[in-house]
C-alpha cells in the first residue's frame, strides 16, 4: 500500500505543460489562434489563462489538442510553471534513478522540493509514463493546505460519483479533499464519474491547475507560503572610516560586537574619586565611528550614552589606592537598537567580584584598570569601556517591500 501511494503521487505531479526544451511545442501562439479551441470549447478558459503565463502552449501545427495524454514529466513542467516557480534554484536534490538526462529532470527536481511530487519506492520516477485523473489530483492538493478532513467524510464528498469505489484507500481523504475545495473538473458527459484511474487529458489537465492556482492564494502549502511572502529590499550599509574592531563578526543582516571588547569613550563632566558620590550620573559620548574591518558602521560618532558612578573608592592622602567603577545605562540611541551595559574602572585595585558583587553583570566581566594614575577625569578624556555582553546592532535595514 505505501508503494502505491508514493507511485501514485509521484505521477500526479507531471504532465500537461509543453517545456520550452521539447522540439514538438510552439512557445509563441495564444488560445485564440488554436483551431481545435474555440470559444465555447469547454477548456477555453483555463487554457487562455495558462497560455497567457506561458504554462501551456501549442503543437507546430497550430493545435492544441486538449484530448491528448500527458506526461508525468510534462505535468510537473506545467505544474511549477502555473505557480510561478519554474526558475527557482533548489538546494535539495532527488536522485531519481531515470530522471538523468531527460529533458525535464529539473523540472522535476523543483517539482519534488516544493512537495508536488513523490518517486516511486524503488527510487524512480517514470517520466515518460501518462498521468491519471486521480494523480494529477493528487499534485494539486500537495500544492495546498487542505482542512483535514476523515474516511467518513471523504465518502460523503466522493459518494456523488457513481465510481468512487474504483478509488484506492491511500487516495480516499485527498479525493475527499480535493471535491470539498472544488478541484474536480469532470468531462462534458462524464458528470457523475470520477474515473481516477483514467489517463488525464490536456484539456482536464488545464482545468485542474485553472482550479490549482486559484486556490493557492488562499491556502498555500508551507514552502509555497513562504515563496509567497513579499520580498524586502534592504539599503546598503554605511560605510566610514573610524576605530576598527577587529572582533566583530556577522549574524545574517547583523552586527555583533562580541563580550570583552574594548571601547573607548569621551566623558562630558570632571569625575574625581575625592568628592564624587556612587550613583552619581554622567555621559559619555563615541569619539568617533566604530566600524568593522570592512569599514561598516556599527555605531556612529557622537552617540550619547548615559551612566552613573557604580563603585568608588576614597584615595588616601598619600597613596593613589582609590577606584572608580563606571557603569552605562545604555550604548546606543534610542533609534530602536538594544540597550546594554558595559563598564570602566579605574584605579590601584582590580574593580573584581569582591568589590561589586552585588551587580551580576560586574561579576563576568573583566575590567582594564590603570593603576596609579590620578583619582580624576577630565571632562573630554576618554575612558575605555568593556562589553558586559555581546552586542547586536542591525547594520542592514529594511528600505521597503517589493
Amino acid at each position: 500500500m505505501k508503494k502505491l501511494f508514493l507511485n501514485v503521487i509521484a505521477i500526479i505531479a507531471l504532465a500537461l505543460f509543453a517545456a520550452p526544451a521539447m522540439a514538438d511545442y510552439v512557445l509563441e501562439q495564444g488560445p485564440d489562434s488554436y483551431p481545435d479551441l474555440p470559444s465555447n470549447h469547454w477548456a477555453y478558459e483555463a487554457v487562455t489563462f495558462l497560455t497567457d503565463k506561458q504554462v501551456v502552449v501549442g503543437y507546430p501545427d497550430g493545435l492544441f489538442r486538449p484530448d491528448q495524454k500527458v506526461t508525468r514529466g510534462e505535468f510537473a513542467t506545467m505544474a511549477i510553471k502555473a505557480l510561478g516557480i519554474y526558475e527557482k534554484n533548489i538546494p535539495q536534490v532527488f536522485n531519481y534513478t531515470d530522471t538523468k538526462g531527460h529533458w525535464a529532470d529539473r523540472n522535476i527536481q523543483v517539482a519534488s522540493y516544493y512537495g508536488l511530487v513523490k518517486g516511486y519506492s524503488d527510487g524512480s520516477f517514470h517520466p515518460n509514463d501518462p498521468v491519471t485523473r486521480l494523480e494529477a489530483l493528487t499534485v494539486v492538493l500537495n500544492a495546498l493546505s487542505p482542512q483535514n478532513i476523515d474516511s467518513e467524510q471523504a465518502r460523503h464528498f466522493i459518494s456523488i460519483y457513481s465510481d468512487y469505489s474504483e478509488i484506492p484507500d491511500w487516495a480516499l481523504i485527498k479525493a475527499g479533499q480535493c471535491q470539498m475545495l472544488g478541484l474536480m473538473y469532470n468531462l462534458p458527459g462524464h458528470e457523475t464519474m470520477l474515473e481516477p484511474n483514467r489517463h488525464a487529458v490536456r484539456g482536464e489537465l488545464a482545468k485542474f491547475l485553472f482550479n490549482m492556482v486559484e486556490a493557492v492564494k488562499v491556502i498555500p502549502n508551507d514552502k509555497l507560503k513562504e515563496e509567497m511572502a513579499p520580498k524586502k529590499k534592504y539599503e546598503e550599509p554605511k560605510k566610514a572610516n573610524g576605530y576598527v574592531l577587529d572582533n566583530v563578526y556577522y549574524d545574517e543582516e547583523y552586527a555583533v560586537i562580541p563580550k570583552g571588547t574594548v571601547l573607548p569613550l569621551t566623558i562630558q563632566k570632571c569625575i574625581n574619586a575625592k568628592e564624587v558620590k556612587e550613583g552619581e550620573t554622567f555621559i559619555a559620548r563615541t569619539p568617533f565611528n566604530f566600524v568593522t574591518r570592512e569599514k561598516y558602521v556599527v555605531i556612529p560618532i557622537g552617540v550619547q550614552i548615559d551612566g552613573k558612578v557604580h563603585k568608588v573608592k576614597r584615595p588616601h592622602r598619600f597613596f593613589k589606592n582609590g577606584y572608580m567603577a563606571l557603569t552605562t545605562s545604555n550604548i546606543l540611541d534610542d533609534q530602536g537598537n538594544p540597550e546594554i551595559k558595559i563598564v570602566a574602572a579605574l584605579g590601584e585595585r582590580d574593580a573584581d567580584m569582591r568589590i561589586i558583587r552585588n551587580d551580576p553583570y560586574l561579576t563576568r566581566t573583566r575590567y582594564n584598570v590603570v593603576k596609579g594614575q590620578n583619582m580624576y577625569i577630565h571632562k573630554g578624556q576618554r575612558v575605555n569601556f568593556v562589553l558586559l555582553e555581546p552586542l547586536k546592532i542591525k547594520i542592514i535595514k529594511e528600505a521597503e517591500e517589493i
